[in-house]
């Protein structure tokens, strides 16, 4: 529907039916002839009263009747095979069969599990073929002589009826009660690079008009540009006006067909992918509302989405806001990340799977019983806009890429630093057998080495609302990255963070948190890794209660703390290997016995385990025996245990 507003598609928009000369009709070459002789096969059924003793007075009374017979042909001649293979014996009058070849077409869509744009063409097509329909008859009766004011009239009113029923069917199928009061919303500004703005509206309502007593609806689209725009401009705006069209399409759609068979519920294909070709040597960015207003004003429902994206080129940033409310479910994420970056699909897919088992987490841990705390429906909305989130994510991870290319001064400083780096830490973590780093045990779900990709910081929230129950569930993950150097010493400081959140909202007290960090530091001298440190933190805190009906409140249930730490340091100067590993893991519960009993009835469970490990390898002989060799050797480890230290 949107897509079909903003390319300015056909549309059955009611008019005055005039004559029309197109070499497109499929009639045209028939209305060379004389109207004597066109007549009889046009209309088969009139074929025994038009004779070659027609009278001028009987084409003056070309009835209503006859003008339907011959506007019910046009629309039989005109509509698809597919679509007559469904009409039935029944003798269907002109509104009713251009009405059923456009449901028909569309169900037949639906069922083949259709996209968007593929719905659309089909009643583009439908809608073409209706006009051309009207066109023809129009065309047909001015050859004949016939077009009158009556006749005139009569088609305009018959392609009016057609329009008055088709208008709430595009808007939704399953309105069946024109008294709602149905808004749909749709708003998109566009920034160009050089500061000019494009704004597009469209908005359609339903409504109930108490004067007439009868429904009415109303449509509207608007178009404005403020500044000149190029050739290029043009280009980069359609690119975003079809990535926010299907959006569009999506959103709309679920709300449309909220209720029916064709389309489960809440099972839009909505994506951003559209932002990793995001032009931003045209653009700055842009802004999107969608909302839909269905039912009366006491029990209306509204639907809002609203999401920007946008571009500094000066601060090598770009910025993602989105925010959804469909009654009493509410997602929002932010999406903040460089704009220089790298291709790393290892680490891509090890961020996407730590974030799939945070929000996991988040949702199972309010309760002993390991189900989801909002239910499956819950769960399947949070999931939707998770896959959203996800996908902003790795788009603008892709853009981010492009735009490295594009750019050379942040390729350069990039290669120059991170990358090469990168690639020295991820040689020694896979392919040296010295190395143990932080245990092959280790759970380290967000990728040990250094990512490759653009600098983050990414938030997801679901939460929902209804009175007494509002769970809510976070998730953020983020990475930043440094350079340094100092004398003949350089390096790379990384730390990737990922956390989880789940509470009530003060509803009841219930929560857990979890939180997970690596920390990466590195020292390169002559292209060759002489430190490399890393650390590995991982914090749970989870509370549950359960509800005293007797005391009429909440009492702690069970209660967790859980702190693992994983360090590991490696000095690896003039061949002589110096690693120090140390692991802890530190855990205490406490949990009621019985499920009726005094406050302090609970069992306590701690634990603590604390390992070190030092591991010295190569040729210590000459250390011991060369003072010269031990000098240098010491001083060089002085050197970079500075310069990591000061970097941490």
């Amino acid at each position: 529907m949107i897509n079909n507003g903003l390319n300015n598609h056909s549309s059955l928009a009611t008019k005055q039916v005039l004559p029309v000369d197109n070499a497109n009709h499929t009639l045209s070459s028939k209305l060379q002839h004389s109207p004597l002789e066109i007549a009889p096969k046009l209309i088969p059924e009139l074929a025994t009263e038009l004779s070659p003793k027609i009278t001028s007075d009987f084409l003056s009374q070309f009835s209503d009747e006859k003008v339907a017979q011959l506007l019910q042909q046009q629309l039989s001649v005109l509509i698809t095979p597919a679509k007559k293979e469904n009409i039935s014996s029944y003798h269907y009058s002109a509104e009713e069969l251009a009405i059923r070849t456009v449901i028909t077409s569309q169900q037949e869509g639906l069922l083949k599990n259709e996209h968007s744009d593929k719905l659309i063409q089909r009643l583009n097509k439908s809608v073409t073929d209706i006009q051309g329909a009207y066109a023809n008859t129009s065309d047909i009766l001015f050859n004949l002589g016939q077009l009158g004011h009556q006749q005139t009239s009569f088609l305009a009113s018959s392609q009016q009826r057609v329009e008055r029923a088709l208008n709430p069917y595009m808007e939704s199928l399953n309105r069946t009660k024109y008294e709602d009061d149905d808004n749909y919303l749709f708003e998109l500004s566009v920034k160009t690079k050089e500061g000019d703005t494009i704004n597009i509206t469209f908005n359609s309502s339903q409504g109930y008009d108490e004067k007439t007593g009868e429904a009415v609806d109303s449509f509207g689209i608007s178009y404005e540009v403020n500044g000149d725009l190029s050739e290029a401009e043009h280009a980069a705006l359609t690119q975003v006006m079809a990535g926010v069209g299907e959006m569009a399409d999506e959103f709309f759609k679920v709300s449309e067909y909220a209720n029916s068979r064709y389309v489960p519920v809440n099972q839009g294909d909505m994506n951003l992918d559209f932002l990793a070709d995001f032009n931003h040597q045209q653009l700055s960015g842009f802004d999107v509302s969608f909302s839909t207003t269905e039912g009366e004003s006491v029990l209306s429902t509204e639907n809002n989405l609203d999401f920007s994206y946008s571009i500094d080129e000066s601060m090598q940033q770009q910025a993602l806001v989105f925010k959804s409310d469909r009654g009493a479910n509410k997602i929002d994420f932010t999406l903040d990340m460089a704009t220089v970056g790298a291709k790393d699909n290892q680490q891509m897919q090890q961020y996407l799977a730590s974030l799939d088992k945070n929000l996991e987490d988040s949702r199972h841990n309010s309760s002993d019983e390991k189900a989801s705390a909002f239910g499956k429906k819950g769960d399947a909305n949070m999931q939707q806009g998770f896959a959203l989130f996800k996908g902003a994510f790795t788009s603008m991870s892709s853009a981010a890429q492009r735009y490295s290319k594009l750019e050379s001064l942040a390729t350069q400083q990039f290669n120059d630093g991170r990358a090469m780096v990168a690639d020295l830490v991820d040689n020694m973590i896979t392919n040296d057998p010295r190395y143990q780093g932080l245990g092959n045990s280790t759970q380290n779900s967000l990728g040990a080495g250094i990512s490759k990709l653009a600098d983050f910081d990414a938030k997801f929230e679901f939460a929902m609302d209804r009175g007494d129950y509002q769970p809510k569930s976070n998730v953020a993950l983020s990475q930043a990255t440094e350079q340094q150097k100092s004398g003949e010493l350089k390096g790379v400081t990384q730390s990737k963070n990922v956390s989880s959140h789940f509470d009530y909202q003060n509803t009841r007290p219930d929560y857990y948190d979890s939180e997970e960090s690596y920390n990466i530091n590195t020292a390169v001298k002559n292209n060759e890794l002489v430190g490399l440190d890393q650390y590995q933190q991982i914090d749970i805190d989870k509370k549950t209660y359960q509800y005293n009906q007797d005391k009429s409140q909440y009492e702690l249930k069970m209660a967790l703390t859980e702190k693992t730490t994983n360090e590991s340091n490696i000095r690896l100067i003039n061949d002589i290997w110096l690693e120090n590993n140390e692991n802890s893991h530190k855990m205490d519960k406490k949990e009621r016995i019985n499920e009726i009993g005094e406050p302090d009835d609970f069992k306590n469970t701690n634990h603590y385990s604390h390992n070190k490990l030092v591991t010295l390898i190569g040729d210590l002989d000459k250390l011991a025996q060369d003072k010269d060799a031990r000098r240098e050797y010491l001083t060089q480890l002085s050197q970079v245990n500075f310069f990591m230290d000061n970097n941490k």
